[in-house]
């Protein structure tokens, strides 16, 4: 293949204003605040990460979540993934990933209560001894009006009852 050498700068200057400029309005780009945080939070009691509706609604949503296990120490990086059919009123598959960061806490964190004649769940990061600060960015759901990281105060009889999600390496 040839090189060509542009010299002449009346044809750099078309090119510079031939090339579209990609804007939010024009070429679908998100505006910048969906890159940035969703929530974060320092914790001292066990939070609710992601809520499910009483519905039979479908559900597919991926989570990505940072959680620093002793309050600002060494951050470790997890991918959930949130998916159930509709017209199914048990709890929602969930995959858990560890992707990256400082090793996975020795204790499981999260789980997830569910009420099976409802529909309705709940995933809640179970507070230990420690003061976890946690951030959560929803990166993908096709309910993107429902989906949101409450990150409210979990019910104690409700984290009690939830059983643990699995990390994955």
């Amino acid at each position: 293949m040839e090189k060509v050498y542009l010299k002449d700068s009346d044809v750099v200057n078309e090119l510079i204003t031939t090339i579209p400029v990609a804007t939010t309005e024009k070429n679908g780009l998100k505006p910048a605040s969906d890159v940035r945080k969703e929530k974060m939070i320092a914790t001292t009691t066990s939070r609710i990460v992601y809520e499910g509706s009483s519905s039979t609604t479908a559900i597919s949503t991926s989570l990505l979540i940072s959680l620093a296990a002793y309050g600002g120490g060494p951050m470790t990086l997890f991918y959930m993934t949130i998916n159930r059919s509709v017209d199914v009123l048990k709890a929602p598959t969930i995959i858990l990933n560890r992707i990256g960061g400082a090793n996975a806490p020795t204790t499981l964190r999260f789980k997830i209560w569910s009420n099976e004649s409802t529909g309705a769940f709940k995933i809640i990061l179970e507070h230990t001894q420690h003061t976890p600060s946690i951030y959560i960015k929803i990166l993908n759901t096709i309910i993107p009006t429902y989906d949101i990281v409450p990150l409210s105060v979990a019910n104690q009889d409700e984290v009690d009852a939830a059983t643990y999600i699995d990390v994955t390496q």
